[in-house]
């Protein structure tokens, strides 16, 4: 298994407020969860997403927010839409 699928999500907190690119949005990590784990990203203020309050009533526009897992499928390598942390791990 490829020494990625080993880090623990301490390994991981200097990743929090890197930049990266996410489907073509500009985001950065804002959280990392260690279920997965995952990263959490928030989109650039320039892309702003109505968010709903814990009614689901439209009440805000905000960054949007991503989780995304860290590792790929077969859990051995980087999940292929977070190619640009490859450099940072």
């Amino acid at each position: 298994m490829h020494a990625i699928s080993h880090l623990a999500p301490y390994q991981l907190s200097h990743l929090v407020g890197q930049p990266l690119i996410y489907q073509g949005i500009r985001c950065r990590v804002i959280d990392i969860l260690e279920e997965g784990p995952a990263l959490v990203l928030q989109g650039g203020a320039t892309t702003q997403a109505i968010q709903a309050n814990q009614h689901g009533e439209a009440s805000r526009r905000a960054p949007p927010l991503f989780t995304v897992p860290l590792l790929n499928v077969r859990r051995d390598g980087l999940n292929p839409l977070l190619q640009d942390l490859g450099g940072l791990l």
